[in-house]
């Protein structure tokens, strides 16, 4: 009977197999090569994505990002 082999993960392995769907304030900050502030002002838009997961913990979905960005660059 052979028998099953099953892969161990560090939390670093781990971390490399899995992708993450959101974007912090700095990370969507850099991607756009604007400061923080700047970003913060972008993120408190109505029409910005972004999930509010505690009161001070603001998330950005990427896929919805770089969709209003595509946008955003149109109606200019």
């Amino acid at each position: 009977m052979e028998q099953k082999q099953y892969e161990i993960y560090t939390d670093d392995a781990l971390k490399e197999k899995i992708q993450r769907l959101t974007l912090n304030i700095d990370e969507a900050a850099k991607l756009l090569g604007v400061s923080y502030n700047t970003m913060l002002n972008l993120v408190h838009r109505k029409d910005f994505p972004k999930i509010q997961a505690a009161k001070r913990r603001i998330l950005i979905p990427k896929e919805a990002f770089f969709k209003w960005v595509n946008e955003a660059a149109w109606k200019e």
